[in-house]
């Protein structure tokens, strides 16, 4: 199984919400870990894994995402970000270490 690691980073201003989501996406668009890093530097991670005998409160199939990732990011993964009103949205994919250094509470 090959995976990819994408960072979303989200400027808004709603103190309640991640100002930077980092995924862990396999080939089938599947996304098995993620992290919400909040404005204060606090995180929250989720990953597939946990939810072992309780795969049904999971939002897709074997996924965190109910969709598939690369189809729902298409616009956002060819470069073009998105605006609603001074939120803004922008996707990267960046290298397996960047993901493992945001997903490590420690870091």
């Amino acid at each position: 199984m090959s995976l990819s690691h994408y960072r979303c980073d989200w400027n808004h201003d709603h103190a309640e919400e991640p100002v930077a989501i980092f995924y862990e996406v396999d080939d089938e668009g599947r996304v098995l870990r993620l992290v919400d890093v909040f404005r204060d530097g606090s995180r929250e991670r989720d990953a597939v894994a946990g939810y072992v005998g309780r795969e049904h409160e999971l939002p897709g199939e074997g996924s965190l995402s109910e969709d598939d990732f690369h189809d729902s990011v298409e616009a956002l993964l060819e470069g073009d970000g998105a605006e609603d009103g001074d939120d803004r949205l922008s996707l990267t994919r960046v290298a397996a270490g960047e993901f493992e250094a945001a997903w490590r509470l420690d870091a």
